[in-house]
């Protein structure tokens, strides 16, 4: 994957990411429960953007792992 294509798909996951943190903070009305949580949709959005944004700096060449590590 690209750059370019990895940007047009990091975008999308911010947005997602946003959104449920803002869905997430919202009080809730007269003490009702919320039918759906939006905390899974949080944490996957952020762990697909650390590995999109891996990614990018991995396509700049900044090596961001160890080569012949103890395993």
């Amino acid at each position: 994957m690209t750059i370019t294509q990895t940007l047009f798909w990091l975008a999308p996951v911010l947005v997602l990411f946003g959104f449920a943190v803002w869905r997430d903070s919202q009080p809730r009305k007269n003490g009702k429960a919320h039918w759906f949580s939006w905390k899974p949709v949080l944490m996957i959005a952020l762990v697909v953007a650390i590995v999109l944004v891996v990614h990018i700096v991995n396509e700049l060449g900044i090596e961001t792992h160890q080569r012949g590590g103890r395993f």
